[in-house]
């Protein structure tokens, strides 16, 4: 097999070269790393909603006697 025996694969979306397959391969929908992950690039920071944020508590009104 030589070099003109295969054929470049470009990502669906953003176009960028994925690499290089037999001619007579088939592939449906392909996807660079970046367009397949769905999480951002800094994938290890978690984001969390808070309760407090979104509910604050209320405010105690002391009695006074």
């Amino acid at each position: 097999m030589n070099i003109y025996d295969t054929k470049s694969i470009l990502c669906r979306r953003c176009k960028t070269s994925i690499g290089e397959i037999d001619y007579d391969a088939e592939v449906m929908l392909p996807l660079c790393g970046k367009c397949a992950n769905p999480l951002p690039e800094g994938d290890n920071i978690l984001y969390t909603a808070s309760h407090f944020k979104n509910n604050p508590p209320s405010k105690k009104i002391p009695i006074t006697s």
